[in-house]
This record gives structure tokens, sequence and C-alpha cells, in this order.
């Protein structure tokens, strides 16, 4: 018996604005976790001794929007399948470690880890096309 192995290589197309939008949609995970961290900071240095403000953004539990939108980028991440794509974007988006950061963590050379970045972006952007695709059905 021999072991036969199968090599899978296709190619991944997207448009410029495709790949900017899922870009610009990881980023929000950034923004609002400095959102928050700035009503945090405004609760604890500013509002002492004041009324609750009502806030029309937060639910009846106390989470926020912002909350449910960083919820939203993690879900979509971790729900790409390939392993050195996602721990990519989860820890550039994420955890905000910088792509050098990430090299010397994935055990990878910066160069390789910029190309790494790029290709993870290619494929979160044919994931979030077909993903909006599914969502129009």
């Amino acid at each position: 018996m021999t072991e036969e192995t199968v090599k899978i290589t296709r190619t991944i197309t997207v448009t410029k604005e495709e790949y900017s939008e899922v870009e610009n949609y990881l980023r929000t995970y950034g923004f609002y976790k400095k959102l928050l961290k700035l009503e945090k900071y405004e609760q604890e240095y500013f509002e002492r001794g004041r009324l609750p403000e009502i806030n029309v953004w937060e639910d009846p539990s106390g989470n926020t929007v912002a909350v449910g939108k960083m919820f939203e980028v993690r879900h979509f991440i971790m729900s790409m399948q390939n392993c050195d794509e996602k721990l990519m974007l989860y820890n550039i988006y994420v955890k905000g470690r910088s792509v050098e950061r990430c090299a010397e963590l994935m055990g990878i050379s910066r160069s390789s880890a910029f190309r790494l970045k790029k290709r993870a972006l290619v494929l979160a952007a044919e994931y979030y096309a077909q993903k909006k695709r599914w969502e129009k059905k």
C-alpha cells in the first residue's frame, strides 16, 4: 500500500473594496475597545457623586452596543477555517498586537508575517463577502 497525499491550492480573488471593507470591519473591534475604556474612565473619574445618566445605547442588562459589536468581530474571526490566518487576525485585531510581535510569537520572520497578514485579510474578505451574500438570501 502506498500513501497518497493531495495538495490543494486555489487562487482567491477579491476586489479592493471587499479587502478594505473587511479590514475596516476588523478594525471596529479596536475602536469599540477604546470606546469602552473611555466610558469606564469617564465613569470612574468624572461621574462620582452624580446621578447616572440614561444611555440610549445600553440595554437594561447594562451591556453596550460596543460589547455586541466586539463579540461579532471576534466571532467572525474565530469562525474562519485556516488556523495560521485566524491566529494572525486574532492577534492583530482582537489582541491589538503589531505584525512584528505576531511574527515573534508565531516563530516566523517579519516578512512572512506581513505576507500571512495579507493572505489572512484576503481570506477574510472572501469569507465576509460570502457571509453577506448568505444574509441577503
